[in-house]
């Protein structure tokens, strides 16, 4: 049975619509998105009893160090956590119970607010050389009213001579 009128259009419409709708979501990995930026270091796992202490780098990225401060591990979360770095309560879930930290998927950042704690896959923990890690972490930050030798702005310090060398 063939269609005319006003509904024939409608459907061939539509049936264009759908057609160029899939031709738009089969997009090419290559298409306008640039390919990640591979992450450094090596895949590893370590004992989550071993964890000593993190740093935030940005919203999606630790570093975690285990067992000691020397040595550091990537941790990259699947998605943001908005303000993490002022969270207080975060922690680690091991949801395979096997004891360990990995970028598998199966473990998770754990952050505890008031409401609801929200958690979030690790979806990579990777062994950072030390050189790795300093360049990961965020530049140190001055304490308020420090200039660059070191000194507050109230510190009294020697005046320097004036051109010339004479006062």
């Amino acid at each position: 049975m063939m269609l005319k009128g006003p509904i024939d259009r409608t459907a061939r419409l539509a049936a264009a619509l759908a057609a160029l709708a899939a031709a738009a979501c089969s997009t090419t990995a290559t298409g306008s998105h640039p390919a990640a930026a591979p992450l450094p270091g090596t895949d590893a796992c370590v004992f989550m009893s071993s964890v000593s202490d993190w740093v935030v780098v940005d919203a999606s990225t630790l570093i975690v160090y285990a067992p000691l401060r020397k040595d550091a591990y990537l941790l990259k979360l699947f998605e943001p956590v908005p303000e993490l770095n002022f969270k207080q309560r975060v922690g680690f879930e091991d949801s395979d119970h096997d004891g360990r930290l990995c970028g598998d998927g199966g473990d998770y950042l754990v952050v505890r607010d008031d409401a609801t704690p929200m958690r979030v896959p690790i979806v990579a923990f990777r062994k950072l050389t030390p050189e790795e890690a300093k360049q990961l972490l965020p530049p140190a930050r001055m304490p308020a009213g420090q200039g660059a030798n070191g000194q507050g702005a109230n510190s009294q310090s020697p005046p320097s001579p004036p051109p010339g060398g004479k006062n």
